[in-house]
C-alpha cells in the first residue's frame, strides 16, 4: 500500500509539472516598435549609498529601431547592423543579425525587465549576474 501511495505521488508530481522554459514565440508589444537610445547601464554588483544599483549614464548612446515586421537597425557608432528579432514569451528577445564586416555576426537574447512607452530595460537571460541596459524611446517629430 506504501508503495501504491508513493507511486501516485511521483506521478502526480511529474504530471502537474509544467515545462515553464517552453519558448513560444509572442506578438510584438506595441511599446517596443520604434527608436531607443542608450541611456546607461544599472550595476549588478555594485550599489549606491541607498543600497540601489549603481546607475552609470551615457551620452550620445547607440540607437537601436524595432520594427513592426520583425526587423531592427542597430547604429552603434559608426557602424549600422541589421537583421530580424522575436519576442519570446513576452519577455525575451532574440536576435539575429545579418552577417557584416564590421564585427557584430551572432545572434543573441535578453530578457526584457522593463518596457513602458518611454523606457526599455534589458538583461541577459540571467539577471541576477548580468548589468542592465536602459534605453529611452527617440521622441521623433
Amino acid at each position: 500500500m506504501k508503495n501504491i501511495v508513493t507511486l501516485l505521488f511521483v506521478i502526480t508530481t511529474f504530471l502537474g509539472c509544467s515545462n515553464n522554459d517552453e519558448e513560444k514565440e509572442t506578438p510584438i508589444p506595441q511599446e517596443l516598435i520604434g527608436t531607443w537610445q542608450f541611456k546607461g547601464i544599472y550595476s549588478h554588483d555594485v550599489y549606491d549609498e541607498n543600497g540601489l544599483p549603481l546607475y552609470t549614464p551615457y551620452e550620445n548612446g547607440d540607437l537601436i529601431t524595432f520594427n513592426s515586421d520583425n526587423t531592427f537597425s542597430h547604429l552603434l557608432q559608426d557602424y549600422q547592423y541589421t537583421g530580424t528579432f522575436k519576442v519570446i514569451n513576452s519577455n525575451k528577445l532574440n536576435f539575429h543579425y545579418n552577417p557584416n564586416p564590421n564585427g557584430i555576426n551572432n545572434d543573441g537574447s535578453s530578457r526584457i525587465i522593463i518596457l513602458t512607452d518611454n523606457e526599455l530595460r534589458l538583461s541577459c537571460l540571467n539577471e541576477n549576474t548580468c548589468d542592465v541596459i536602459r534605453y529611452e524611446k527617440v521622441v521623433s517629430d
